[in-house]
């Protein structure tokens, strides 16, 4: 069984009579990125996870519990992290994150290949499976005003009818908050292309210190529609990535009818099954 993380940091947290934003400051993180952890919609990253021992006075063998005792690799490299100062530990973060930057990008240039391939099949009771594409769905908002954790969310592939918008998508993220009114709003559903790189003016999904938003990049930073809310500047501060560029706001005939759907699937599976 793997370990309750948010139940440990929760209860360790609250034994201590730490509120979030005390332990966000002793652990070097955003009090958003504590609250993710104690409801389970993200995990501290493995970078963190020495200095939260340490603030929830826990050793990190306590931390993962019976998952270190199944993972004796994960407790070796936590070990030796733990011995590094934070130079050293910058290096090594710096050299993870550029290894698995370089797979997202593969898998990024490998999906869109994979979603393409079902085209248009005629089934043998003579209907015709409408034109589709498969993208990923991501189940964590991209705050449109606050950060919403994106680097540990899940999700699941759907299908959408394939248009120009849709054939260049990879992922569906869903808007959360008011800043980007009235360009998009709260509930949104947005169609992604993965890039890490945009034009000034483009929109695009970032990620602000593990924290997910979605905004205007310019020249000196992340800028929000609603003229209520402030600007995320690029001063060198915080920890940015670009995830993808925003194509549009998902439209309604661009998602397949129960109808349609149904016979999408059975397209699936039957080209599942004749491989």
């Amino acid at each position: 069984m793997k370990q309750d993380f948010s139940s440990v940091i929760r209860t360790r947290r609250n034994a201590l009579g730490l509120n979030q934003t005390r332990l966000a400051e002793e652990t070097g993180v955003s009090r958003n990125a504590v609250a993710g952890w104690e409801t389970g919609h993200s995990r501290p990253d493995l970078g963190t996870v020495p200095s939260l021992c340490k603030a929830l006075g826990i050793s990190i063998e306590a931390f993962f519990g019976e998952e270190a005792d199944r993972s004796e690799e994960d407790r070796r490299l936590l070990k030796f992290f733990g011995m590094l100062d934070q130079r050293d530990r910058e290096a090594i973060l710096w050299q993870i994150e550029a290894l698995a930057e370089g797979r997202k990008r593969q898998t990024a240039e490998e999906r869109p290949q994979a979603k393409k391939t079902a085209g248009r099949i005629r089934q043998a009771d003579e209907f015709t499976v409408p034109r589709f594409v498969t993208v990923y769905a991501s189940d964590l908002g991209a705050a449109a005003g606050f950060g919403a954790a994106l680097d540990e969310a899940q999700g699941e592939e759907i299908h959408l009818l394939a248009d120009d918008e849709t054939e260049r998508a990879d992922e569906v993220i869903t808007v959360s908050g008011r800043s980007m009114e009235p360009t998009f709003m709260d509930g949104d559903r947005v169609l992604v292309e993965h890039t890490d790189r945009l034009r000034p003016g483009e929109i695009g999904i970032f990620l602000v210190d593990n924290e997910g938003y979605i905004k205007e990049y310019r020249a000196d930073g992340l800028h929000s529609h609603n003229p209520d809310y402030g600007m995320i500047p690029l001063s060198g501060e915080e920890t940015v990535r670009c995830v993808g560029r925003v194509i549009s706001k998902l439209k309604e005939e661009q998602v397949p009818s129960g109808e349609q759907l149904d016979m999408i699937e059975e397209a699936v599976r039957s080209k599942e099954g004749r491989k």
